[in-house]
């Protein structure tokens, strides 16, 4: 038998398509995970009118069970990334999987807010810190070279699809079987993920013994807690000047305090990590992660694509559902252009063009992210949105993809094996204080907006009795509201229904230029990341690599 014949031989094919098979099938079940997670944030944006209805919620405690998430999941993930090298990255998982679980579950049977907010909420938080630096951790330890990244990739589209599929899927549930069925149906797919953990190899144990940290732990999530809930009540606090805050500080307001509280204490953190790392070897941020320009900037990268999200979507939403009337399942029609954009740049970027300039790609992503978020201002009409705006977000969605093809790559590519796993936790860190970021800005940026705005349209308005000018001065803040929803906010404050139709021509315009100027603040922030792109590499480590083969092995060799 020739070497041609066996190489080619029937039954080694079908072996090697097993192997792939095998090789594939558990990037499957991670990208699931990462569905999960974004599903059951996804369904509780849709239920909100149900919540209102059922449970008697205020919008303060859905803005309370909307930051439970971010704020448990982003405190605690930077400690999940040290627990998983301790406990194993399986363990760790499978975790967060019974967690989030147990969170789906209680939501299902939630008698009242109180118990939503903090046992379904807080649980699914808490899961998420679990899961997420477990499914980056798995990847960088079972996959390497190019196959890395397009497992890297493949995470970003499965974002990608959770963007689109989260608000389409959930409106469904939520209009036809209730907000429950929603919750429930996630708790299924946890099944699934779970049973589909035992087919995730077990990756083998760092060489050397990792002792957990408690006192960086601790610092940690007080640290990152006391920024996230900051930056997240700059929108309801406000940055400097008051508005609807529990005390204020000096006359400001209290927001950017704690996040500088928050920052001290991280900064106090840094130093013990380097004592500890110093005299244990390990730590929850290693000194490589900060001391390696490359990582530092992939991790910029990976704060980006999250604050994208959060302030483009968070602009985008807020208008088509408050301003021109759209409902989850039309939302969610609406953004889909921007779900393809990030899918198929995400996933497709590493397999089609694998051998691209990284530095290249993100920069010209950026400023592919900036025009979109441009193209979107010109979009939005006092009380209806055209075709522009879903090419804006489109645009908006390729940036985040091919970012996302890049970004967690380039950090765990600069890094030694066992930091590279434990990078996972940093990593998710960096998307949560990034969409707080960008949530925080923008929000900020329209509600100051459409106050100043309203206030010296009013005073200028003769047309106006000097009582309402007066009561409208001496509102701290003007939430961005529907029409009807403002007409009744002014009647509320006593002003006579004469005054409010004028008051409702001088809202549209304010509300208007609010949106533009979230918008606006969107694409500056993109423009600002360029600064964090001097440091990538030029040339994707591994992309001449055979496909599995890794890239660390080879240098042993030589």
């Amino acid at each position: 038998m020739t070497t041609n014949s066996v190489i080619n031989s029937p039954g080694m094919s079908r072996n090697a398509s097993a192997d792939t098979a095998m090789k594939w099938l558990p990037l499957l079940v991670l990208c699931l995970a990462q569905l999960s997670t974004s599903g059951d944030n996804a369904t509780l944006s849709i239920a909100t009118g149900a919540l209102v209805k059922d449970l008697h919620a205020s919008m303060d405690l859905i803005s309370i069970a909307n930051a439970m998430y971010s704020l448990a999941a982003g405190s605690l993930m930077v400690a999940a990334g040290m627990a998983g090298l301790i406990v194993g990255w399986k363990k760790t998982f499978r975790i967060g999987c019974a967690l989030l679980f147990l969170a789906e579950l209680t939501a299902y049977f939630s008698p009242n807010m109180i118990v939503f907010t903090y046992g379904a909420r807080l649980l699914s938080g808490i899961g998420g810190s679990f899961m997420i630096p477990s499914v980056l951790g798995l990847i960088a330890s079972n996959y390497q070279g190019r196959q890395q990244a397009i497992a890297f990739g493949a995470i970003g589209a499965a974002s990608g699809v959770s963007f689109a599929a989260g608000p389409l899927i959930c409106g469904l549930l939520v209009d036809h079987l209730g907000w429950r069925a929603a919750f429930a149906a996630i708790a299924c797919l946890c099944i699934v993920i779970f049973s589909g953990s035992f087919l995730v190899p077990t990756p083998a144990k760092p060489e050397r013994k990792v002792v957990f940290d408690l006192p960086g732990v601790v610092l940690t999530v007080i640290g990152l807690f006391s920024v996230i809930l900051g930056f997240l009540k700059v929108s309801s606090w406000g940055l400097f000047t008051p508005f609807n805050a529990p005390f204020t500080i000096m006359g400001i307001s209290p927001a950017p305090f704690l996040v500088l509280f928050g920052l001290i204490v991280l900064a106090i953190m840094l130093k013990w990590e380097r004592h500890r790392e110093a005299t244990t070897g390990s730590a929850l941020i290693p000194l490589s992660f900060l001391a390696t320009p490359q990582v530092r900037n992939g991790l910029y990268l990976t704060a980006f694509i999250f604050l994208a999200y959060g302030s483009g979507i968070f602009v985008t939403v807020s208008f088509v559902q408050v301003v021109a009337g759209l409902n989850g399942i039309e939302t969610g029609l609406m953004i889909l252009p921007f779900a393809l954009g990030v899918v198929v740049c995400s996933l497709g970027l590493p397999i089609v063009w694998k051998n691209a300039n990284p530095k290249r790609m993100c920069q010209s992503a950026l400023l592919i992210g900036t025009l979109g978020s441009v193209l979107c201002i010109f979009g939005f009409g006092p009380s209806d949105f055209s075709l522009i705006v879903p090419v804006g977000m489109c645009l908006i969605g390729i940036s985040m993809g091919i970012v996302s093809a890049y970004s967690s790559y380039i950090v765990t590519s600069a890094l030694p094996a066992r930091d590279a796993q434990q990078s996972g936790g940093v990593q998710a860190t960096s998307r949560n204080v990034g969409q707080a970021i960008g949530v925080a800005v923008c929000g900020m940026v329209m509600l100051t907006a459409i106050t100043m705005t309203v206030q010296g349209m009013a005073s200028n308005d003769a047309s106006l009795s000097q009582d309402t000018q007066q009561k409208v001065a001496n509102m701290s803040v003007i939430p961005y509201l529907s029409d009807t929803g403002f007409t009744k906010l002014m009647l509320d404050q006593g002003v006579k229904q004469k005054d409010v139709t004028e008051l409702n021509q001088v809202y549209k315009t304010a509300r208007l230029k609010a949106t533009r100027a979230g918008m606006m603040a969107t694409a500056v922030m993109t423009l600002l990341f360029l600064f964090g792109t001097r440091n990538l590499p030029v040339r994707a480590k591994g992309s001449d690599d055979v496909a599995g083969e890794e890239p660390r092995a080879k240098k042993s060799k030589t």
